[in-house]
């Protein structure tokens, strides 16, 4: 973490269980070095590192294991993007994850995003259980430092939830022997919300407006942290994950939320979106709370973010391994009319984007540059780098796209090569500030409330039309027939509903929360259908694609896992 600098104070700590062997003789009888008991770690100076190394588990996703930036089972399981690499068997668990075939219990990939959050919620769960056994008198940030312990379990939930749907809870209370034995189904679908929701509202009592530290999550973080999960509350699931009914009170409660974050002053949208896609832009107010990584901190690798190392380019300064590919559909998504609004019914038909000329050709929407690039246009901002079939690597697989916004420069000071692969030091936004005015646009929405939303959407789009500065070519033409409009009305709530959600796609594209939302909303199923037919006709191996409804909404619980509950935990629908 760039800002939060007691982690390297926290990097020698082991956790070990030290076994005492008595003996007569004098030479086996030593101090362990290296080794400290529990005992020991009770101090209050011992319980904030406790803290820091809660912290340090955050950003631990990596090359196979992404979750915080979950782009295979965000956007390549959705309509956003392919899977990429080499070919169809190169990293085939996403390819099944894909195509929705074959998909089973026994990947280890599953299971191994299950161990990693489990033990990051196993890190708070420890710090949260010693803090309870300081004094304010022993350790004044006491309650705050309880409630950032809150805020992160909450965070990994979070994840495991939309991930799993059905998972164990467990907090700094349960034993270690008895973890194996809690069922995955003691709380319903609902409760199992209302208990991240908790873990929200009890950090939200005590967080501090502002914090010092960057990393360290404010009101403000659990106040939208909060309404993100009522949100998905409010979408009441049955047995086979279909929405059956929206909860109005909890649509109330996220407006509130969002009000009281709008209320503060404390953020605002980037000028340009372009920041939110930069390194450089850390600092900027759009952020809300963000996973914090470095670069020359002074330690040897600094602490980069390796969620999207398998996605660089083949292109000059790159040359591994380019995976989550922009799908046509995406790209398509962009077009508008002569109004700058969006093309609903026939954007993926007839001229299709497949070249820079064609995003010349075409009305499209700004945001298109700052997610995707096609042959012919600029590369992430720099006009004197051509996105070519140099930065290609299987186009007859996967096409001739590549994503921006997870990438960056190979000539920033951010960007560094680390064996086969690429790391950034960008910081890895969890919740930046377009997402909670859309929170409360789609809460408005739901509640019939549509003239209130208007000048939400309208707002998000008007940066989306002020934000082409950096979408030039070397001469400073534009790079694309940029034209994004502001709407009149929303209409009916059906075609409100459809602009909101269409907002959160142009919005948030190849940001790994698409397929997120389309199962919150209840439309994951046709949704995809609609998406496989029409792709099919474009890349061959998804003909195989079919999302089965009640069933492709959840991964499947890790059959590791299950075993190890002695098949106490249930297994999700039809695995």
């Amino acid at each position: 973490m760039k800002n939060l600098k007691y982690i390297k104070t926290i990097v020698g700590i082991a956790f070990l269980v030290v076994v005492v062997f008595s003996c007569q003789d004098k030479f086996l009888e030593f101090t362990p070095t290296g080794v400290i008991s529990s005992e020991e770690l009770n101090t209050p100076e011992q319980v904030e590192k406790l803290v820091i190394s809660a912290y340090a588990s955050l950003g631990n996703d990596h090359v196979w294991q992404p979750y915080e930036y979950p782009w295979p089972y965000g956007s390549v399981r959705a309509d956003d993007s392919y899977k990429g690499g080499g070919d169809i068997g190169d990293q085939f668990d996403y390819a099944l994850l894909e195509t929705f075939q074959g998909i089973t219990p026994n990947p280890g990939y599953y299971n191994a995003i299950w161990v990693k959050i489990y033990s990051g919620i196993s890190r708070a769960n420890d710090a949260l259980f010693r803090l309870a056994n300081l004094t304010d008198e022993e350790l004044p940030k006491k309650s705050e430092r309880i409630a950032e312990m809150r805020f992160i379990r909450g965070h990994y939930e979070f994840i495991l939830k939309i991930l799993f749907k059905h998972i164990p809870y467990i907090d700094e209370f349960v034993s270690v022997g008895d973890i194996p034995t809690l069922s995955n189904r003691i709380l319903t679908d609902q409760e199992g919300w209302e208990y991240i929701a908790n873990e929200f509202r009890a950090a939200l009592a005590v967080l501090p407006e502002t914090q010092a530290e960057g990393g360290r999550p404010t009101k403000n973080a659990a106040r939208a942290y909060l309404a993100k999960t009522l949100l998905y509350k409010a979408y009441v699931q049955d047995d086979k994950h279909q929405v059956v009914s929206i909860t109005q009170s909890e649509l109330e409660d996220v407006i509130s939320l969002v009000n009281d974050i709008e209320a503060t002053g404390a953020h605002d949208l980037s000028t340009d979106i372009a920041e939110n896609f930069l390194a450089e832009y850390e600092k900027r107010s759009e952020v809300v709370w963000a996973i914090m990584r470095s670069i020359r901190d002074g330690s040897n690798d600094g602490r980069l973010n390796f969620s999207s190392a398998l996605n660089s380019p083949m292109g000059p300064g790159y040359g591994c391994c380019w995976f989550n590919i922009p799908s046509k559909t995406l790209i398509n998504a962009f077009k508008t009319d002569a109004n700058g609004l969006p093309l609903f019914e026939t954007y993926n038909e007839d001229p299709t984007i497949d070249d820079g000329q064609d995003v010349l050709a075409n009305n499209m929407d700004p945001r298109m540059g700052h997610t995707a690039v096609v042959p012919g246009m600029p590369w992430k901002y720099d006009p004197n780098r051509i996105f070519d079939d140099t930065y290609l690597r299987a186009s007859a697989v996967y096409g001739n796209t590549g994503a921006l916004k997870d990438q960056e420069h190979p000539d920033s000071p951010d960007f560094r090569a680390f064996g086969a692969f690429f790391g950034t030091a960008k910081n890895t936004d969890i919740i930046r500030y377009a997402d909670v005015l859309l929170f409360k646009a789609e809460a408005l929405i739901e509640l019939g409330r549509m003239n209130e939303a208007l000048p939400i959407i309208n707002r998000i789009r008007s940066r989306a039309a002020t934000s082409t500065a950096r979408l030039v070519y070397a001469d400073g033409s534009p790079s694309g027939n940029w034209n994004v409009g502001q709407y009149t009305t929303l209409g009916s709530q059906d075609n409100a509903r459809k602009i909101l959600q269409w907002e959160r796609r142009l919005e948030f594209a190849m940001e790994a929360v698409r397929f997120f939302d389309l199962v919150r909303w209840g439309i994951a199923g046709p949704t995809m259908s609609e998406y496989f037919e029409v792709e099919k006709g474009r890349r061959d191996y998804l003909k195989e694609g079919k999302f089965t409804v009640g069933k492709h909404e959840y991964l499947p619980i890790p059959q590791a896992q299950i075993i190890i509950s002695k098949g106490v935990y249930e297994q999700n629908p039809d695995y």
